[in-house]
Protein backbone atom coordinates (compact mmCIF):
# COMPACT_ATOMS: atom_id res chain seq x y z
CA UNK A 1 0.00 0.00 0.00
CA UNK A 2 1.52 3.33 -0.79
CA UNK A 3 2.57 5.80 1.96
CA UNK A 4 3.73 9.24 1.20
CA UNK A 5 5.47 9.26 4.58
CA UNK A 6 7.27 6.13 3.34
CA UNK A 7 7.77 7.64 -0.05
CA UNK A 8 9.99 11.03 2.05
CA UNK A 9 11.45 8.97 4.06
CA UNK A 10 13.04 6.64 1.05
CA UNK A 11 13.93 9.58 -0.58
CA UNK A 12 15.97 10.91 2.14
CA UNK A 13 18.05 7.95 3.01
CA UNK A 14 18.77 7.51 -0.68
CA UNK A 15 19.45 10.76 -1.79
CA UNK A 16 23.65 11.46 -1.72
CA UNK A 17 25.70 14.45 -2.58
CA UNK A 18 26.07 13.24 -6.18
CA UNK A 19 22.18 13.56 -6.80
CA UNK A 20 22.14 17.41 -5.95
CA UNK A 21 23.11 19.75 -9.13
CA UNK A 22 25.69 22.12 -8.65
CA UNK A 23 23.01 25.33 -8.94
CA UNK A 24 21.21 23.73 -5.83
CA UNK A 25 24.54 23.29 -3.52
CA UNK A 26 25.97 26.82 -4.75
CA UNK A 27 22.64 28.10 -3.64
CA UNK A 28 22.54 26.10 -0.26
CA UNK A 29 25.93 27.32 0.94
CA UNK A 30 24.29 30.76 1.08
CA UNK A 31 21.56 29.93 2.61
CA UNK A 32 24.22 28.30 5.61
CA UNK A 33 26.23 31.67 5.12
CA UNK A 34 22.99 33.81 5.42
CA UNK A 35 21.48 31.76 8.63
CA UNK A 36 25.40 31.88 10.13
CA UNK A 37 24.96 35.72 9.82
CA UNK A 38 21.90 36.02 11.29
CA UNK A 39 22.51 33.59 14.29
CA UNK A 40 25.92 35.73 15.30
CA UNK A 41 24.07 39.35 14.72
CA UNK A 42 21.70 38.03 17.08
CA UNK A 43 23.71 37.41 19.68
CA UNK A 44 23.93 40.88 20.81
CA UNK A 45 20.86 41.98 19.27
CA UNK A 46 18.39 39.34 19.17
CA UNK A 47 15.61 39.95 22.42
CA UNK A 48 15.80 36.87 24.85
CA UNK A 49 17.98 35.06 23.20
CA UNK A 50 20.63 35.15 25.80
CA UNK A 51 18.62 33.25 28.21
CA UNK A 52 18.68 30.45 26.05
CA UNK A 53 22.23 29.95 25.93
CA UNK A 54 22.82 30.30 30.07
CA UNK A 55 19.94 27.50 30.12
CA UNK A 56 22.03 25.19 27.88
CA UNK A 57 25.28 25.64 29.88
CA UNK A 58 23.45 25.44 33.27
CA UNK A 59 21.99 22.34 32.13
CA UNK A 60 25.05 20.72 30.75
CA UNK A 61 28.40 22.25 29.95
CA UNK A 62 30.20 18.24 28.87
CA UNK A 63 29.48 18.47 25.24
CA UNK A 64 31.27 19.41 22.23
CA UNK A 65 28.29 21.31 20.17
CA UNK A 66 29.23 24.84 19.60
CA UNK A 67 27.11 28.14 20.77
CA UNK A 68 26.86 31.02 18.75
CA UNK A 69 26.61 33.31 22.30
CA UNK A 70 29.18 31.76 24.36
CA UNK A 71 33.10 30.09 24.75
CA UNK A 72 31.62 27.25 26.01
CA UNK A 73 30.43 23.83 24.28
CA UNK A 74 27.08 21.75 25.54
CA UNK A 75 25.17 19.09 23.57
CA UNK A 76 23.37 18.79 20.51
CA UNK A 77 20.38 19.06 21.60
CA UNK A 78 20.99 22.21 24.06
CA UNK A 79 23.15 23.81 21.01
CA UNK A 80 20.55 23.76 18.93
CA UNK A 81 17.92 24.93 21.45
CA UNK A 82 20.11 27.65 22.23
CA UNK A 83 21.32 28.94 18.68
CA UNK A 84 17.81 28.08 17.03
CA UNK A 85 16.58 30.74 19.37
CA UNK A 86 18.98 33.19 17.57
CA UNK A 87 17.81 32.46 14.11
CA UNK A 88 14.45 33.99 13.72
CA UNK A 89 15.13 36.92 16.87
CA UNK A 90 15.73 39.55 14.06
CA UNK A 91 13.61 37.67 11.18
CA UNK A 92 16.28 38.63 8.80
CA UNK A 93 16.72 34.72 7.63
CA UNK A 94 16.06 33.38 3.97
CA UNK A 95 12.83 32.36 3.23
CA UNK A 96 11.07 30.92 -0.47
CA UNK A 97 8.43 33.19 -2.47
CA UNK A 98 5.73 30.49 -2.71
CA UNK A 99 5.94 28.60 0.64
CA UNK A 100 5.17 30.12 3.22
CA UNK A 101 8.27 29.09 5.86
CA UNK A 102 12.08 29.89 6.28
CA UNK A 103 13.56 26.79 4.76
CA UNK A 104 17.02 26.61 6.27
CA UNK A 105 15.79 28.05 9.92
CA UNK A 106 15.21 25.06 11.94
CA UNK A 107 17.59 22.58 9.88
CA UNK A 108 20.65 24.63 9.67
CA UNK A 109 20.92 24.80 13.76
CA UNK A 110 19.68 21.30 14.09
CA UNK A 111 22.22 19.80 11.62
CA UNK A 112 25.12 21.59 12.61
CA UNK A 113 24.73 20.61 16.29
CA UNK A 114 24.16 16.65 15.03
CA UNK A 115 27.27 17.26 12.77
CA UNK A 116 29.56 18.16 15.77
CA UNK A 117 28.60 15.50 17.91
CA UNK A 118 29.14 12.61 15.88
CA UNK A 119 32.26 10.86 16.72
CA UNK A 120 33.14 10.08 12.99
CA UNK A 121 33.67 13.55 11.05
CA UNK A 122 31.21 14.51 9.05
CA UNK A 123 32.01 16.26 5.75
CA UNK A 124 30.98 19.53 3.90
CA UNK A 125 29.37 17.14 1.32
CA UNK A 126 27.46 15.11 3.89
CA UNK A 127 26.27 18.63 5.58
CA UNK A 128 25.09 20.25 2.03
CA UNK A 129 23.25 16.94 1.17
CA UNK A 130 21.37 16.68 4.49
CA UNK A 131 20.74 20.48 4.43
CA UNK A 132 19.43 20.31 1.11
CA UNK A 133 17.18 17.41 1.59
CA UNK A 134 15.61 19.23 4.66
CA UNK A 135 14.84 22.78 2.96
CA UNK A 136 13.66 21.47 -0.49
CA UNK A 137 11.05 18.95 1.99
CA UNK A 138 10.41 21.77 4.24
CA UNK A 139 9.14 23.79 1.07
CA UNK A 140 7.33 21.01 -0.30
CA UNK A 141 5.49 20.26 2.92
CA UNK A 142 4.38 24.01 3.13
CA UNK A 143 3.20 24.09 -0.64
CA UNK A 144 1.10 21.23 -0.63
CA UNK A 145 -1.38 23.39 1.44
CA UNK A 146 -3.62 25.27 0.25
CA UNK A 147 -4.18 27.92 2.62
CA UNK A 148 -2.35 29.89 5.27
CA UNK A 149 -2.85 27.52 8.79
CA UNK A 150 -2.65 30.93 10.44
CA UNK A 151 -6.22 31.24 9.89
CA UNK A 152 -6.48 28.38 11.84
CA UNK A 153 -3.94 28.95 15.05
CA UNK A 154 -1.10 27.89 13.57
CA UNK A 155 2.75 29.21 12.77
CA UNK A 156 4.04 26.87 10.62
CA UNK A 157 7.43 27.50 9.58
CA UNK A 158 8.73 26.07 12.65
CA UNK A 159 6.34 22.50 12.16
CA UNK A 160 7.30 22.49 8.52
CA UNK A 161 11.10 23.17 9.65
CA UNK A 162 10.94 20.47 12.28
CA UNK A 163 10.24 17.61 9.76
CA UNK A 164 12.21 19.35 7.37
CA UNK A 165 15.11 18.70 9.56
CA UNK A 166 14.17 15.10 10.61
CA UNK A 167 14.52 14.02 7.09
CA UNK A 168 18.24 15.88 6.29
CA UNK A 169 19.04 14.86 9.33
CA UNK A 170 18.04 11.31 9.05
CA UNK A 171 20.70 11.03 5.77
CA UNK A 172 23.52 12.88 7.53
CA UNK A 173 23.22 10.59 10.56
CA UNK A 174 22.86 7.44 7.92
CA UNK A 175 19.18 6.21 9.65
CA UNK A 176 17.02 3.81 7.40
CA UNK A 177 13.35 5.01 5.86
CA UNK A 178 12.09 3.19 8.94
CA UNK A 179 15.01 5.25 11.55
CA UNK A 180 13.67 8.27 9.69
CA UNK A 181 9.78 7.47 10.30
CA UNK A 182 10.53 6.93 13.65
CA UNK A 183 12.20 10.02 13.97
CA UNK A 184 9.43 11.88 12.44
CA UNK A 185 6.82 10.46 14.39
CA UNK A 186 8.49 11.48 17.78
CA UNK A 187 9.24 15.33 16.49
CA UNK A 188 6.09 15.80 15.40
CA UNK A 189 5.16 14.48 19.04
CA UNK A 190 6.77 17.40 20.17
CA UNK A 191 6.41 20.30 17.73
CA UNK A 192 3.52 22.98 17.50
CA UNK A 193 3.43 26.54 17.10
CA UNK A 194 0.58 28.39 18.10
CA UNK A 195 -0.17 31.97 16.26
CA UNK A 196 -1.41 33.68 19.14
CA UNK A 197 2.75 34.25 19.82
CA UNK A 198 2.46 36.85 16.87
CA UNK A 199 -0.53 38.74 18.56
CA UNK A 200 1.81 39.41 21.99
CA UNK A 201 3.50 41.75 22.46
CA UNK A 202 5.02 40.63 25.59
CA UNK A 203 6.05 37.30 24.11
CA UNK A 204 9.24 36.61 22.36
CA UNK A 205 8.09 32.93 21.40
CA UNK A 206 7.60 34.22 18.30
CA UNK A 207 11.07 34.95 17.47
CA UNK A 208 12.51 32.37 19.35
CA UNK A 209 10.21 29.51 18.23
CA UNK A 210 12.65 27.70 15.46
CA UNK A 211 14.90 26.91 18.63
CA UNK A 212 12.03 24.40 20.34
CA UNK A 213 11.41 23.05 16.51
CA UNK A 214 15.43 22.07 16.30
CA UNK A 215 15.90 20.83 20.02
CA UNK A 216 12.88 18.24 19.01
CA UNK A 217 14.50 17.14 15.90
CA UNK A 218 17.86 16.11 17.06
CA UNK A 219 16.03 14.48 20.04
CA UNK A 220 13.89 12.55 17.75
CA UNK A 221 16.99 11.84 15.48
CA UNK A 222 19.36 10.84 18.15
CA UNK A 223 16.29 8.88 19.73
CA UNK A 224 15.44 7.05 16.68
CA UNK A 225 19.11 6.24 16.25
CA UNK A 226 19.15 4.40 19.61
CA UNK A 227 16.99 1.79 18.13
CA UNK A 228 12.98 3.29 19.46
CA UNK A 229 10.27 2.28 17.80
CA UNK A 230 8.00 5.13 17.36
CA UNK A 231 6.49 5.43 13.74
CA UNK A 232 3.45 5.71 13.04
CA UNK A 233 1.27 4.29 9.96
CA UNK A 234 1.06 7.35 7.69
CA UNK A 235 2.19 10.19 10.09
CA UNK A 236 2.05 12.72 7.02
CA UNK A 237 -1.19 11.03 5.44
CA UNK A 238 -2.73 9.00 7.93
CA UNK A 239 -6.72 9.36 9.17
CA UNK A 240 -5.89 11.30 11.95
CA UNK A 241 -2.19 12.25 11.01
CA UNK A 242 -0.88 16.06 10.24
CA UNK A 243 -1.98 16.86 7.17
CA UNK A 244 -5.60 16.23 8.88
CA UNK A 245 -4.82 17.49 12.29
CA UNK A 246 -3.69 20.40 10.91
CA UNK A 247 -4.68 21.08 7.15
CA UNK A 248 -7.80 19.70 7.76
CA UNK A 249 -7.09 17.85 4.53
CA UNK A 250 -6.80 20.34 2.85
CA UNK A 251 -3.87 19.96 0.89
CA UNK A 252 -2.37 18.31 -2.53
CA UNK A 253 -0.07 15.23 -2.03
CA UNK A 254 1.36 15.46 -5.59
CA UNK A 255 2.74 18.59 -4.62
CA UNK A 256 4.59 17.26 -2.05
CA UNK A 257 6.47 14.82 -4.49
CA UNK A 258 6.33 16.53 -7.87
CA UNK A 259 9.69 15.48 -9.29
CA UNK A 260 10.67 14.77 -6.25
CA UNK A 261 15.03 14.45 -6.75
CA UNK A 262 14.79 16.34 -9.83
CA UNK A 263 13.57 19.48 -9.00
CA UNK A 264 14.70 21.06 -5.57
CA UNK A 265 12.40 23.75 -4.21
CA UNK A 266 15.87 24.72 -2.20
CA UNK A 267 16.54 26.75 -5.35
CA UNK A 268 13.67 28.79 -4.72
CA UNK A 269 15.08 31.03 -1.37
CA UNK A 270 15.11 34.09 -1.23
CA UNK A 271 17.36 36.25 0.56
CA UNK A 272 16.32 39.16 2.77
CA UNK A 273 18.24 42.74 2.22
CA UNK A 274 15.99 43.79 5.04
CA UNK A 275 15.84 42.59 8.44
CA UNK A 276 11.53 41.97 8.78
CA UNK A 277 8.80 39.91 7.73
CA UNK A 278 9.13 38.80 3.82
CA UNK A 279 5.63 39.66 3.19
CA UNK A 280 6.38 43.78 4.07
CA UNK A 281 9.41 43.14 1.22
CA UNK A 282 8.07 44.03 -1.61
CA UNK A 283 6.08 46.94 0.21
CA UNK A 284 9.94 48.05 1.14
CA UNK A 285 10.72 48.01 -2.50
CA UNK A 286 7.86 50.08 -3.70
CA UNK A 287 7.48 52.77 -1.34
CA UNK A 288 11.49 52.80 -1.82
CA UNK A 289 11.42 53.52 -5.88
CA UNK A 290 8.32 55.63 -5.73
CA UNK A 291 9.56 58.12 -3.39
CA UNK A 292 12.61 58.39 -4.59
CA UNK A 293 10.97 58.81 -8.39
CA UNK A 294 8.88 60.70 -7.37
CA UNK A 295 10.88 63.16 -4.58
CA UNK A 296 7.70 63.02 -2.40
CA UNK A 297 8.18 63.12 1.75
CA UNK A 298 6.43 62.58 4.92
CA UNK A 299 4.79 65.62 4.93
CA UNK A 300 3.29 65.00 1.38
CA UNK A 301 1.38 61.68 2.57
CA UNK A 302 -2.34 61.47 3.00
CA UNK A 303 -2.65 58.07 2.41
CA UNK A 304 -0.89 55.03 1.67
CA UNK A 305 -3.18 52.27 0.84
CA UNK A 306 -2.02 48.64 0.09
CA UNK A 307 -4.15 45.52 -1.62
CA UNK A 308 -1.99 42.03 -0.59
CA UNK A 309 -2.86 38.39 -0.72
CA UNK A 310 -4.60 36.58 2.37
CA UNK A 311 -1.02 36.83 4.43
CA UNK A 312 -1.07 40.60 4.36
CA UNK A 313 -3.75 40.23 7.43
CA UNK A 314 -0.80 39.09 10.29
CA UNK A 315 1.24 42.28 8.83
CA UNK A 316 -1.56 44.84 9.71
CA UNK A 317 -3.79 42.95 12.63
CA UNK A 318 -4.60 43.25 15.70
CA UNK A 319 -4.34 46.52 14.67
CA UNK A 320 -3.80 47.78 18.43
CA UNK A 321 -0.76 45.40 18.13
CA UNK A 322 0.50 46.75 14.44
CA UNK A 323 -0.22 50.30 14.50
CA UNK A 324 1.82 50.73 17.87
CA UNK A 325 3.98 47.83 18.62
CA UNK A 326 5.45 47.29 21.42
CA UNK A 327 8.36 45.12 21.10
CA UNK A 328 10.51 44.79 18.04
CA UNK A 329 9.63 41.65 17.20
CA UNK A 330 5.83 42.90 16.86
CA UNK A 331 7.07 45.91 14.34
CA UNK A 332 9.28 43.47 12.32
CA UNK A 333 6.04 42.11 10.99
CA UNK A 334 3.84 45.37 10.86
CA UNK A 335 3.26 47.26 7.84
CA UNK A 336 1.78 50.63 9.17
CA UNK A 337 5.11 51.12 11.44
CA UNK A 338 7.39 50.00 8.94
CA UNK A 339 6.08 52.14 6.11
CA UNK A 340 6.52 55.01 8.83
CA UNK A 341 10.21 54.43 9.35
CA UNK A 342 11.01 53.93 5.92
CA UNK A 343 9.32 57.07 4.87
CA UNK A 344 10.51 59.08 7.66
CA UNK A 345 14.18 57.70 7.63
CA UNK A 346 14.96 56.45 3.91
CA UNK A 347 15.92 52.63 4.63
CA UNK A 348 14.87 49.69 6.89
CA UNK A 349 18.35 48.04 8.91
CA UNK A 350 18.56 46.98 12.17
CA UNK A 351 18.86 50.21 13.75
CA UNK A 352 14.71 50.58 12.78
CA UNK A 353 13.81 48.14 15.68
CA UNK A 354 15.84 49.71 18.15
CA UNK A 355 13.73 50.08 21.40
CA UNK A 356 13.60 53.92 21.20
CA UNK A 357 12.21 54.01 17.45
CA UNK A 358 9.06 52.03 18.48
CA UNK A 359 7.36 55.11 19.91
CA UNK A 360 8.89 58.01 17.49
CA UNK A 361 5.81 60.15 17.07
CA UNK A 362 6.65 60.98 12.98
CA UNK A 363 6.66 57.33 12.35
CA UNK A 364 3.80 56.72 14.11
CA UNK A 365 1.82 59.90 12.62
CA UNK A 366 2.49 58.53 8.74
CA UNK A 367 1.90 55.09 9.74
CA UNK A 368 -1.85 56.33 10.71
CA UNK A 369 -2.19 56.77 7.31
CA UNK A 370 -1.74 53.60 6.36
CA UNK A 371 -4.76 51.40 5.18
CA UNK A 372 -5.12 48.02 3.59
CA UNK A 373 -7.44 45.78 1.79
CA UNK A 374 -7.45 41.95 1.02
CA UNK A 375 -7.31 40.66 -2.44
CA UNK A 376 -9.22 37.57 -2.21
CA UNK A 377 -8.60 36.14 -5.46
CA UNK A 378 -4.72 36.30 -4.75
CA UNK A 379 -3.69 32.40 -4.25
CA UNK A 380 -1.22 31.31 -1.78
CA UNK A 381 1.41 31.27 -4.39
CA UNK A 382 1.16 34.92 -5.22
CA UNK A 383 1.54 35.74 -1.24
CA UNK A 384 4.33 38.27 -2.11
CA UNK A 385 2.23 41.12 -4.30
CA UNK A 386 1.70 44.41 -3.18
CA UNK A 387 -0.57 46.74 -4.91
CA UNK A 388 0.48 50.38 -3.50
CA UNK A 389 -1.58 53.65 -3.78
CA UNK A 390 0.09 56.59 -2.35
CA UNK A 391 -2.30 59.61 -2.27
CA UNK A 392 -0.97 63.21 -1.78
CA UNK A 393 -3.01 66.73 -2.05
CA UNK A 394 -2.20 67.26 -5.58
CA UNK A 395 -2.15 63.80 -7.10
CA UNK A 396 -2.70 59.57 -6.61
CA UNK A 397 0.64 57.16 -7.46
CA UNK A 398 0.08 53.36 -7.93
CA UNK A 399 2.58 50.93 -8.20
CA UNK A 400 2.26 47.07 -7.86
CA UNK A 401 4.98 45.08 -7.23
CA UNK A 402 5.18 41.15 -6.50
CA UNK A 403 9.22 39.98 -6.61
CA UNK A 404 10.85 41.84 -4.04
CA UNK A 405 15.14 42.10 -3.94
CA UNK A 406 16.44 38.96 -2.99
CA UNK A 407 14.24 36.63 -4.71
CA UNK A 408 15.68 34.73 -8.04
CA UNK A 409 13.72 36.96 -10.33
CA UNK A 410 15.43 40.35 -8.94
CA UNK A 411 18.67 38.88 -6.77
CA UNK A 412 20.85 40.05 -3.86
CA UNK A 413 24.30 40.20 -6.05
CA UNK A 414 27.15 37.95 -3.63
CA UNK A 415 28.83 41.25 -3.15
CA UNK A 416 25.26 42.21 -1.49
CA UNK A 417 24.69 38.67 0.70
CA UNK A 418 29.05 39.06 1.76
CA UNK A 419 28.31 42.67 2.95
CA UNK A 420 25.29 41.37 5.06
CA UNK A 421 27.24 37.98 6.30
CA UNK A 422 30.36 40.35 7.21
CA UNK A 423 28.24 43.10 8.81
CA UNK A 424 26.22 40.94 11.00
CA UNK A 425 29.28 39.13 12.21
CA UNK A 426 30.72 42.32 13.39
CA UNK A 427 27.99 42.03 15.84
CA UNK A 428 28.89 39.07 17.21
CA UNK A 429 28.93 38.87 21.36
CA UNK A 430 32.40 37.14 20.42
CA UNK A 431 33.75 39.93 18.46
CA UNK A 432 34.83 38.93 14.96
CA UNK A 433 37.31 41.41 12.66
CA UNK A 434 36.68 41.86 8.90
CA UNK A 435 39.32 39.38 7.94
CA UNK A 436 37.76 36.23 10.36
CA UNK A 437 34.49 36.95 8.81
CA UNK A 438 35.64 36.76 5.32
CA UNK A 439 37.49 33.75 6.38
CA UNK A 440 34.30 32.03 7.35
CA UNK A 441 32.63 33.16 4.45
CA UNK A 442 35.31 31.78 2.13
CA UNK A 443 35.38 28.01 3.74
CA UNK A 444 31.27 27.88 3.37
CA UNK A 445 31.34 28.94 -0.16
CA UNK A 446 34.03 26.14 -0.33
CA UNK A 447 32.16 23.84 1.94
CA UNK A 448 32.15 20.84 -0.45
CA UNK A 449 35.88 20.83 -0.01
CA UNK A 450 35.95 20.50 4.11
CA UNK A 451 36.50 16.81 5.48
CA UNK A 452 35.53 17.73 8.74
CA UNK A 453 32.70 20.16 9.66
CA UNK A 454 34.40 21.35 12.45
CA UNK A 455 36.71 22.93 10.81
CA UNK A 456 34.12 25.44 10.21
CA UNK A 457 32.68 25.86 13.58
CA UNK A 458 35.81 26.09 15.33
CA UNK A 459 36.20 29.68 13.99
CA UNK A 460 32.47 30.31 15.24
Amino acid sequence: MYSLTKELARHAAATRYEDIPASVTAVQKQSLADALACMTAATTLGEGTGVFTDYALAQCSLGNCTLLGSEKKTTAALAALANGALIHALDYEDSHEKALVHPNSVSTCALLALAEEEEKPVSGRQLLTALVIASDLTCRLDLSIREDLLKYGWNMPPVHGGMGAVFGGGNLLGLTPGEIEDALALQMSQSVSPGQASLSAGSVVRTVRDGFAAQAAVQSLQLAKRGISARFDGALEGKLGYFHAFARDNYDPERVTADLGKVFESEEISFKPWPSCRATHTAIEGISALFEREKLTAEDIEEVHYVMQEVGRMVFEPKEAKYRPQAAGIAKFSLPFITGALVCDGEISLKTFEAGRLSDPAVLAVADRVTYAVDESLTKAENKKTVITVKTREKSYTVTADHPLGCRENPLSEEALKKKFTDCFEKSCKGCSGEKAERIFSLIMHLEELEDIRTLTALL
